[in-house]
């Protein structure tokens, strides 16, 4: 029976809009990696060629073949999936892989040996200022197993080049939508955030979530973006985001949440604000303590009011 050659694309779907540089464990288990797992590459308006370099660590303890190819990719959905070249959903016009020439197109590493593979970007008119993306990607062609099974899983791991050209970049965001997790009247705990980036170049949004009780204190605060993700142009991407208690909430009535939002590089916040009705816990505690503490109390001076008749009715039918 024929082999069957998957093409498993090995992606950390979250670090595609990381701004972290540093190296990725991404297939540690696999026996092989690739540092940095993101770059990014300015091109200035007068520079032809940008160059890059990636490393290539082959961690097994048999030689390894990789197949080294670039390939465009874009955003799938909304929370952080990658459409590569041939999806529907990939956007072209922020394509990069026709402008990137590797030096080699493919490479063996003996086990535990590591390479460099350098990489340049063209500058050529052609390509429009803002965003382009592509992925270096190295396929193996051989994993040690050849002969045990089927089916021939053949992984891949990449780098995800991010291009900027300058001359022409346009930044937008806009907040399209948001929705609030919290139990019956009680604090949100999170605030569901799905942005848009309006514009034609990668954008990282930053700001925060604060919830302010009927006295202006705020009571609960979330940070939007602690990963530092980005958003690719002319998509969308929802950003959860955890509030965190501030001061106790204890006053019921109509709290304010308030959305200040921006993208790095922008000084400015845009702010959306919504009221919603809160009885805090700490208020239902306090009610529940109280209501407890007059029962007691009613309960208490019952019982004696109730024994006082009864002794004196006891006397009485002794008279």
């Amino acid at each position: 029976m024929k082999k069957i050659t998957v093409f498993a694309i090995i992606l950390i779907l979250g670090l595609i809009v990381c701004t972290n540089n540093k190296a990725s464990a991404q297939d540690e288990a696999k026996g092989f990696s690739i540092t940095p797992f993101f770059r990014e590459v300015v091109l200035s308006e007068n520079s032809r060629v940008e160059k890059f370099e990636l490393e290539v660590v082959n961690s097994r303890d048999f030689p390894a073949v990789f197949r080294i190819s670039a390939l465009d990719f874009g955003s799938l959905n909304e929370t952080s999936g990658v459409a590569f070249a041939g999806s529907q959903d990939l956007n072209s016009k922020y394509n990069l892989a026709s402008w990137i020439s590797l030096e080699r197109d493919a490479i063996v590493l003996a086990p535990g040996e590591k390479q460099i593979v350098r990489g340049t970007v063209e500058n050529k008119e052609v390509l429009s200022p803002g965003g382009h993306y592509a992925a270096v990607v190295f396929k193996m062609e051989n994993d040690g197993n050849d002969a045990m099974s089927n089916v021939d899983l053949r992984p891949s791991v990449a780098s995800l080049i991010f291009v900027r050209k300058m001359g022409g970049e346009i930044y937008g965001l806009n907040l399209k939508e948001h929705s609030i997790a919290r139990s019956f009247w009680g604090l949100p705990t999170a605030v569901r955030l799905r942005f848009q980036n309006t514009g034609n170049v990668h954008l990282s949004p930053r700001g925060t979530v604060k919830v302010a009780d009927m006295l202006g204190r705020e009571v609960r605060r979330g940070i939007i973006n602690e990963e530092s993700s980005l958003i690719l142009p002319e998509t969308f991407r929802v950003f959860p985001t955890n509030l965190r208690n501030f001061v106790i909430a204890f006053i019921p009535g109509m709290y304010n949440i308030a959305i200040d939002y921006r993208y790095d590089g922008e000084e400015g916040f845009m702010t959306q604000q919504q009221q919603i009705f809160v009885v805090p816990m700490a208020f239902n505690i306090f009610f529940l303590i109280v209501v407890s503490i007059i029962g007691v109390y009613f309960g208490i001076r019952y019982k004696l009011k109730s024994n006082a008749k009864t002794n004196k009715h006891k006397k009485y039918q002794k008279n």
